[in-house]
């Protein structure tokens, strides 16, 4: 991999966890203010829990299925110009 491969990857690696860690506190604090508003019933917990673990999984996956999106374009338009090359 190149250097600019490392660094993109780097910063992938950290969009990923650091996205995470703040949709983990986002929802306790969504938690935290409902417990604080009223009584929680298990609809709720079960309702902020599960779109906490959705928007996780959907974050975790977003930056792959960008890149496969990017490697079939490829196929689509290749990165070669047409008419075979340069000379």
């Amino acid at each position: 991999m190149s250097n600019l491969s490392n660094i993109l990857y780097g910063v992938l690696v950290f969009v990923r966890w650091a996205g995470l860690i703040l949709i983990t506190i986002v929802s306790m604090g969504v938690l935290i203010a409902e417990a604080a508003k009223s009584k929680l019933s298990p609809a709720k917990i079960l309702g902020v829990a599960g779109s906490a673990i959705l928007a996780a999984v959907l974050f975790w996956m977003l930056p792959t299925l960008v890149n496969y999106a990017r490697s079939d374009a490829n196929t689509i338009v290749p990165d070669h110009p047409v008419g075979g090359g340069y000379q």
